[in-house]
């Protein structure tokens, strides 16, 4: 805590107000992936997000967050594009709706002891769409230690305030606010968090664990720099970890030592001369690997089911159902049998849906040999074929007996005219009030 209490940009004063700040863990898998992908892609420039939740009065929930674009200002300095922001930030707006999330706060790689100058433009700009915007800092040499069970988080969370020269020291009595003493510095103080989770984030928590066992090393290339992440000068040698194990340096293995670069534009020069070695896979081909990968799991996963489903169908003992020449025994099948067996019948008739692959090649065989040029109808298609007729014929039903209704009245109407002793004659008004209910409509 000696970094802290030596960092300018720390208030020692203490909160007037009491926040509380609820985190949800979908923050920290999305905070966690973005330094991942930017350490192992070796992405340059600073890494950063926006955090969106609710705030009622001082209390503060983190529920969703995204990634951050960012470019450079008039001085240099790294700040959030601004019309992409908006434009993302209006986007979650109407997608979560209820209830409303807003912007609360953004995230970025910082280490313990405290901010750095550089985050002023970015918190003064994210000031601008919430006073009250929170800084979730995500410490990089945390991830150093390789045994991090039953260890606390390693983020710090940290609220932005509003100090005067004058009150920057809260322990002296006789310094007081003067009417018109207007607040010059922006200072971070810490603040308290809770971990709260539902239960759709325990399913996407429980599939990171279980991937996490499987997870691999992955070295640093050496001709991919590092990404840029901003340290202090005393922490500048820790390395920048990003919180996953597949940013996790391997320390068994040799690397070349680095030498110093003399001048930042020769080795402009000679990275953009350098050749990037075909043999590594680009960042979309690494996206399709994994997703062929997790395919792959899912494949062997359904085919050990598949597997565990035969062997307990050939384990059970011969029956009536399966051979009629047995005897009906009360005890055949087994009670504790009963529950599985219906399960996998109903699999079954589920299944039975779907066309099978030896009927479609059978059905492709059968049409080719014939010399058809029509597409082979599979079984789906008949289905669907047949559904399409019955509602069609449903449909013609219908108009069939709306124009049946249609000739029985006009039928009715006939036969009133029809049946009428002055038919053909003239009628005065006074007739046509002695007609029957109806005649005069059918008349006019």
């Amino acid at each position: 805590m000696a970094g802290i209490a030596d960092n300018p940009l720390i208030s020692t004063k203490p909160s007037d107000l009491d926040v509380t700040v609820s985190l949800h863990p979908l923050v920290l898998l999305t905070a966690s992936d973005q330094i991942t992908r930017h350490r192992v892609r070796g992405d340059k420039g600073p890494v950063g997000g926006i955090l969106l939740g609710q705030q009622k009065g001082q209390e503060i929930t983190a529920e969703h967050a995204f990634a951050a674009a960012f470019e450079k200002n008039e001085s240099g300095q790294d700040v959030f594009r601004r019309e992409w922001l908006e434009e993302r930030i209006q986007q979650y707006r109407d997608v979560h709706k209820a209830p409303a999330l807003d912007v609360v706060g953004w995230f970025t790689l910082c280490s313990a002891a405290g901010p750095l100058p550089e985050f002023i433009p970015l918190h003064t700009q994210l000031n601008s769409i919430n006073e009250g915007a929170i800084l979730l800092a995500i410490h990089p040499e945390a991830f150093e230690f390789t045994q991090a069970v039953n260890q606390k988080l390693p983020i710090t969370l940290y609220e932005s305030v509003l100090e005067s020269e004058t009150a920057a020291n809260a322990n002296d009595e006789s310094s007081m606010q003067v009417d018109g003493d207007e607040p010059t510095e922006l200072k971070f103080r810490i603040l308290p968090y809770t971990v709260e989770t539902d239960e759709a984030e325990m399913i996407a928590i429980n599939y990171v664990a279980k991937g996490a066992g499987s997870a691999a090393a992955v070295a640093e290339q050496p001709h991919i720099k590092k990404a840029e992440v901003s340290t202090p000068p005393e922490h500048a040698d820790a390395p920048q970890h990003g919180v996953s194990a597949l940013a996790a340096p391997n320390k068994k293995g040799k690397s070349r030592a680095t030498p110093p670069a003399p001048d930042s534009t020769t080795d402009s020069k000679e990275t953009d001369g350098e050749a990037a070695d075909p043999d590594l896979p680009t960042s979309e081909e690494q996206d399709t690997i994994s997703s062929i990968q997790t395919r792959l799991n899912s494949v062997k996963m359904l085919q050990s089911r598949i597997d565990l489903l035969q062997k307990f169908i050939t384990s059970l003992p011969p029956s009536y159902l399966s051979d009629q020449s047995m005897p009906l025994a009360p005890d055949s099948p087994s009670a504790a049998h009963v529950v599985h067996l219906r399960n996998i019948q109903a699999l079954l008739t589920r299944l039975s849906l779907l066309t099978s692959p030896s009927e479609a090649t059978t059905g492709h065989a059968n049409s080719t040999d014939t010399g058809s040029t029509g597409p082979a109808q599979t079984s789906l298609e008949a289905a669907a074929q047949a559904q399409a007729n019955d509602v069609a014929l449903a449909q013609l039903l219908s108009t069939m007996n709306h124009d049946v209704q249609a000739l029985s009245e006009l039928g009715r109407k006939f036969s009133v005219v029809d049946g009428w002793p002055f038919h053909g004659m003239p009628l005065d008004d006074g007739e046509l009030r002695k007609l029957p209910f109806g005649a005069g409509s059918a008349l006019a």
